[in-house]
């Protein structure tokens, strides 16, 4: 391709990963390429060219073969809207970008140029087909501008991860410790909406940063849980302590007992991950009652639920509740075990 026009869209498959061209990795079973192409061509008015290095022309062509993309060597034109392999995009902002004349920097999603990110590609993508249910309408604005407002400056994930466990734990501790007026109630509602922004806001921040990792990853789960324990143990202490009687607190334990061993039983039985992995085609989806169930114990869901019940003042609602739906959500997974084992 001699010339490219400031209309078109070129990409950049020349950056390169510990295991060759970053533009070959596959991510949810297709080469990034493939994704980016197939983007490009969703935008795109003319053909798409791909810029690759000489030595890796032929190589980075047979990742498309049925494609109408114009193979080019050498750096892509200044005057051409430019995707690069070492990035993801999300594709409604690329296109906004595009028509405001934005740097497309704005819509990146991923960066892939680390090799931790690139590993942490597919689970998250995968994650987001069914994320934040209720948060994306209001939580998500302000956690993605917090993560871009962040991206160029020394504050890493980690730090908002437990930001946003520290807003959870005092939360906890105004429930426990504080009687429920209007405004301790308030108070509480609000610090689980503010960390609900932050825990969306983590991972958004090191997307943007590519500075993804597994320590990352096992922080936020980890924090996530106890938090979680915090708030209930602290629900089931608060309705004891006001003259609730002992019931309450067999009740907290019933519910740590029952979400230990449910997250125990749901780490062995990655059916579900594997459905989505192997694509949409012919797979056989769960039920809508199977679907509605799984949705009650959704993090969002849950998250949202807590937000509620503690503006209304009736948070031993969501103890009453999930102390019964994780303990009988390990059991219909034990059951299937047990099914699928004769």
């Amino acid at each position: 391709m001699s010339s490219t026009t400031s209309s078109a869209i070129v990409i950049d498959a020349r950056p390169r990963g510990p295991r060759g061209p970053l533009a070959g990795e596959k991510v949810l079973g297709r080469p990034v390429l493939a994704h980016l192409v197939e983007l490009a061509d969703s935008i795109a008015v003319g053909p798409v060219a791909v810029h690759a290095r000489i030595d890796e022309h032929k190589r980075l062509n047979a990742l498309i073969p049925d494609s109408s993309v114009v193979f080019a060597l050498g750096p892509p034109p200044e005057n051409a809207t430019i995707l690069r392999t070492d990035r993801l995009y999300d594709a409604r902002r690329l296109k906004r970008a595009i028509r405001s004349g934005r740097d497309v920097e704005s819509a990146v999603l991923w960066r892939l140029d680390q090799p931790s990110a690139l590993a942490a590609a597919d689970e998250e993508l995968l994650r987001r087909t069914s994320y934040q249910p209720l948060g994306r309408y209001w939580a998500l604005a302000p956690a993605q501008a917090i993560a871009r407002s962040l991206v160029s400056t020394p504050v890493r994930p980690n730090v908002v991860t437990v930001a946003s466990a520290a807003m959870m734990i005092g939360s906890s501790l105004l429930v426990a410790l504080a009687p429920m007026t209007i405004f301790v109630r308030l108070a509480v509602a609000s610090g689980l909406a503010l960390a609900l922004i932050l825990d969306t806001a983590d991972g958004h921040l090191a997307r943007l940063q590519g500075t993804a990792s597994e320590f990352g990853r096992w922080l936020d789960a980890m924090l996530d849980e106890l938090a979680d324990l915090a708030l209930h143990a602290a629900i089931g202490w608060s309705a004891f302590a006001s003259g609730g009687g002992s019931k309450w607190l067999l009740l907290g334990i019933l519910y740590i007992a029952g979400k230990y061993l449910f997250v125990i039983a749901q780490q062995e039985d990655r059916s579900v991950t594997e459905d989505h992995l192997s694509s949409t085609k012919s797979i056989e989806q769960p039920s809508t009652i199977v679907r509605a169930v799984r949705l009650v114990g959704h993090a969002d869901i849950r998250w949202h639920l807590w937000i509620i019940l503690a503006a209304c003042g009736h948070l031993e609602l969501a103890l009453i509740l999930f102390a019964g739906y994780f303990p009988a959500r390990t059991l219909a997974i034990a059951a299937k075990k047990a099914v699928r084992h004769g």
